[in-house]
């Protein structure tokens, strides 16, 4: 009897030893990386001065924090860039948690600093507009010199939607149209300027154009439409 009792623990405690280790769900990270998540958003040695020089400009009128601790309000807001856009749409603080751990948001996906979509964004709730300063890196190359389109239309839809995500809550693209008006150099510094045109029950009408970043020179327009969408699917519902 304990010899059959000997052997059924050696087995188990083989069994236990060949399970990968799982730790409990409350000490789990939400982010692949780290304990806490990194924000993309922050300048990095890549960052050329000039769209450093920009990201002051506009830093400079977001909220701040005063020196008693109390929140000084200011018309714009930096929004961080994490793995995940959710996390900043309306109602997305509680819906971010559900995301799998493994999901990466797109522009974000090389590890390489500087070599594809450096970007940051911010949003003036109240006039319903977002701008934001977009350095393109050396692996976004399509005709020799010049950003890939698809590159910019990426930039285009990603920032498009972060404004109707953050005006109106969870988002998908339901229709894209660009006109490229002048190729934009590999390694130039633009901003994509998006506003919100109207709103007819669950679409978002937006409205986008990408410039130089003294607005002289015009690189792209476009028009998007967005569509509210449920996140049912989240919570195991079907339906």
């Amino acid at each position: 009897m304990l010899g059959h009792i000997a052997r059924s623990l050696g087995r188990l405690q083989l069994l236990q030893s060949s399970l990968p280790s799982i730790r409990p769900v409350s000490t789990m990270a939400l982010w692949p990386f780290s304990s806490q998540p990194r924000d993309f958003s922050q300048p990095n040695s890549t960052w050329s001065p000039e769209m450093c020089k920009v990201y002051d400009h506009y830093n400079t009128l977001c909220d701040t924090d005063t020196e008693n601790k109390e929140r000084k309000r200011a018309p714009w807001r930096k929004l961080p860039s994490y793995n995940r856009s959710i996390k900043y749409a309306t109602g997305g603080i509680h819906l971010s948690k559900m995301i799998k751990a493994q999901a990466r948001l797109f522009t974000r996906n090389i590890k390489e600093q500087g070599a594809t979509f450096e970007y940051v964004v911010f949003v003036n709730k109240e006039e319903k507009r977002c701008v934001c300063v977009f350095q393109a890196g050396h692996l976004l190359e399509g005709a020799p010199g010049y950003v890939h389109g698809g590159a910019i239309a990426t930039m285009i839809d990603t920032v498009t939607g972060t404004l109707a995500g953050f005006l109106s809550g969870p988002i998908m693209t339901a229709n894209l149209n660009i006109n490229y008006r002048n190729p934009m150099p590999l390694g130039s510094v633009v901003l994509i300027h998006s506003a919100l045109d109207q709103i007819e029950r669950k679409k978002q009408f937006i409205t986008c154009k990408v410039t130089s970043t003294d607005e002289s020179k015009l690189y792209t327009e476009a028009t998007a439409l967005f569509v509210s969408i449920s996140v049912d699917h989240l919570f195991g519902s079907q339906n």
